[in-house]
């Protein structure tokens, strides 16, 4: 049986997308309204006790907020024994924090992203020393009925964080950039938001079929045309520094939130 301490917005994308492959799915949440929610939308178990979760499942997967999660490990700790395998999605807690805290090596660290409710996430793990093959295997499972899946050192973490856990954030600023620019030159709103997305879908899809950056836009952009003109202002705004420096930001505080646990 499978396991969720905390049944927010991301517990929910992932039970989504497990309950058709896994008949025992049991959650466990503070708020009352919340698990009658998942139970009649998802038929999952429920349950207000995080020690029943760890009770009755053997994968645990730790779907609570990074501030309150010392307090529900100092919960469940007398509940942990060897055959429990340990999963944490929340953000900038570290492996050895938690093995410490539950005395267990069996602990991996998960970064998906909230495409996961749509069955598009890009998840990354990272697993402690105590994780065996099957362990790691079988968290893949798990994730990928929620999206792509990598398997990465912890010490790059903190860039995953920034670049595709935050990531989906940056996506929706430069859309809305897009839609706000359309709209000044006289095209609706909706029509704006339809004519980005669709571009963006058009070309992801060229980058995934293996066309190259560069080669994308040598595709797009003639001498002296109007694509040639905009990637002019865009260098001269400093869209690249921005992005990147953006990046560096977002995992300068990841690594901060992650100091001390």
């Amino acid at each position: 049986m499978i396991g969720f301490i905390g049944g927010g917005n991301m517990a929910e994308a992932i039970i989504r997308g497990l309950v058709e492959k896994e008949t025992g799915i049991i959650v466990s949440d503070r708020r009352q309204e919340r698990l009658a929610f998942l139970r009649d939308n998802y038929g999952v178990q429920t349950t207000p006790d995080n020690l029943e979760v760890c009770q009755r499942a053997s994968l645990i997967v730790l779907a609570v907020k990074p501030q309150n999660m010392k307090e529900v490990l100092e919960e469940i700790r007398p509940a942990i024994e060897e055959g429990h395998l340990i999963v944490s999605i929340a953000a900038g807690i570290r492996l050895l924090w938690i093995s410490e805290m539950l005395n267990t090596d069996r602990v991996i660290r998960v970064m998906p992203n909230c495409a996961a409710l749509f069955g598009e996430s890009m998840t990354v793990l990272s697993p402690h020393k105590g994780v065996t093959e099957s362990d790691l295997k079988r968290v893949e499972e798990v994730f990928r009925s929620v999206g792509d899946v990598m398997v990465m050192e912890e010490e790059k973490m903190d860039t995953v964080t920034a670049l595709s856990g935050s990531g989906p954030a940056y996506v929706a600023e430069f859309v809305e950039s897009l839609v706000e620019a359309a709209v000044r030159e006289g095209i609706t709103h909706e029509d704006a938001l339809n004519l980005v997305l669709q571009t963006l879908r058009g070309a992801l899809r060229l980058l995934s079929e293996g066309i190259g950056t560069q080669e994308l836009k040598r595709m797009v952009t003639s001498p002296g045309g109007t694509t040639a003109e905009a990637l002019y202002s865009l260098d001269r705004g400093g869209f690249r520094a921005t992005v990147k420096e953006a990046l560096r930001a977002a995992k300068r505080r990841s690594e901060e939130l992650s100091k001390g646990r």
